[in-house]
């Protein structure tokens, strides 16, 4: 029997990290696949950059630490972007330096963090006028198809799914480690939201010819990290800490 706990947009939460790595501990995995987007965000970069340096995992680059890269030659519109920079060690910079953008794991598990081919688009979700929906089983199979691995990971929505294709594919999206919801802007206004304010993670255990999945909620203080955003200036983000939800005064229709 072999397990994997898969992580993924820990958007500098360092609290919700440390339950999550707590749990994977006392289940005793001792391999952890990370989806990227480690330390943007309104909380702890470089505590955050901490704890991953003290745990052995494999990890992948995300759209965000791309872009903490790419703002040392451009100006990010991003408002937290400064802060979390300022944060990060030298150390931290030259880690998400060597990042891949997508990796292969035993030959069985595919790793990206939004889609194969962009870390900024949603592999599962489709976004339109009238809200969010996921992909049918035709569409993902499409996107999906120059990938030889049965199990497909992705992150970058922050919403905890698994969907089983008709090809005998999994795609299995963690959820957020750090950062349960979120306001997107793109062609049309949309949140995204995963409904509980616990740090997201998931294992995977393979037994033989089955795979069994687990999608884990952890409990961990959220009102702290809510009030650390808050201290940050940042209203929004310590609302979908506490919530894992829109409030009301923020509800796109």
């Amino acid at each position: 029997m072999k397990q994997y706990a898969i992580i993924s947009d820990i958007h500098g939460n360092s609290l919700a990290l440390t339950a999550v790595l707590k749990d994977i501990k006392a289940r005793n995995i001792e391999t952890i696949i990370n989806l990227g987007d480690y330390f943007f965000g309104a909380l702890e970069p470089e505590a955050t950059a901490d704890l991953l340096r003290a745990v052995p995992m494999i990890c992948i680059s995300g759209n965000t630490d791309r872009e903490i890269l790419e703002s040392f030659t451009k100006k990010s519109e991003k408002a937290d972007m400064e802060r979390v920079v300022a944060d990060l060690s030298e150390i931290s910079i030259a880690w998400l330096k060597t990042l891949p953008n997508t990796t292969s794991v035993d030959d069985l598990i595919f790793v990206c963090h939004g889609t194969p081919k962009s870390d900024n688009e949603y592999l599962l979700e489709k976004v339109t006028e009238h809200g969010v929906f996921v992909y049918n089983n035709e569409e993902l199979i499409t996107k999906t198809t120059d990938i030889k691995e049965r199990i497909i990971l992705c992150g970058h929505s922050h919403v905890n799914r698994v969907v089983y294709l008709s090809n005998n594919k999994i795609i299995l999206n963690p959820g957020s480690v750090g950062l349960p919801a979120y306001l997107g802007n793109g062609e049309y206004s949309f949140a995204m939201e995963s409904m509980t304010p616990h740090a997201k993670y998931a294992i995977i255990t393979i037994d033989g010819d089955a795979i069994n999945i687990e999608q884990i909620n952890c409990a961990y203080d959220w009102d702290a990290a809510a009030q650390l955003a808050k201290e940050h200036g940042n209203e929004n983000a310590a609302k979908f800490l506490l919530y894992g939800r829109m409030p009301k005064d923020l509800r796109v229709n």
